[in-house]
């Protein structure tokens, strides 16, 4: 299918590769359509280190995300019967988290640096996906239902 991206253009977008959130995400419940996307090449940072999350039912509506491993985090969580069933999971090894990113403008770039490390990620709300179902959600983490460990990147000195 051919989507117009505000951002980036005409897209040729493969409908078997549109990933669902039935329940849009907080602030954006219209949008329950959305598509993974990374940049081709190029770049000082690891390919596929940010990937941008386009909504398809608003053409204006793109969210970087990232591993929340790049910033050190790993999550540990329970999912509820009606999660499970809403991701339409078998294995739990089938997930994939995702991190939602921010950048400030107001925190200046380390000496010879780029945009990437002016972002933070918003680690009390992550995305839960089911990339075989092709469906997902925003899971909101409150008090002690979840177990966030934080494991610093190695030095590279």
């Amino acid at each position: 299918m051919e989507f117009d991206s505000t951002r980036f253009g005409t897209l040729q977008i493969d409908p078997a590769t549109v990933l669902h959130f039935p329940r849009g995400l907080p602030g954006f419940e219209h949008c329950v359509r959305w598509k993974l996307l990374h940049e081709e090449g190029g770049g000082s940072q690891p390919l596929h280190m940010v990937y941008m999350l386009h909504s398809l039912d608003d053409p204006d509506i793109v969210l970087p995300v990232t591993d929340p491993v790049v910033f050190g985090f790993q999550y540990e969580f329970v999912l509820s019967d009606s999660e499970v069933a809403e991701l339409q999971l078998d294995d739990p090894e089938d997930l994939v988290i995702l991190a939602i990113l921010s950048s400030s403008e107001s925190a200046p770039p380390a000496v010879g640096g780029t945009v990437f490390q002016r972002m933070s990620a918003q680690i009390s709300a992550p995305l839960v996906l089911n990339p075989k179902a092709q469906t997902g959600f925003q899971k909101i983490l409150l008090g002690r239902e979840a177990k966030i460990l934080y494991y610093p990147p190695a030095s590279t000195e």
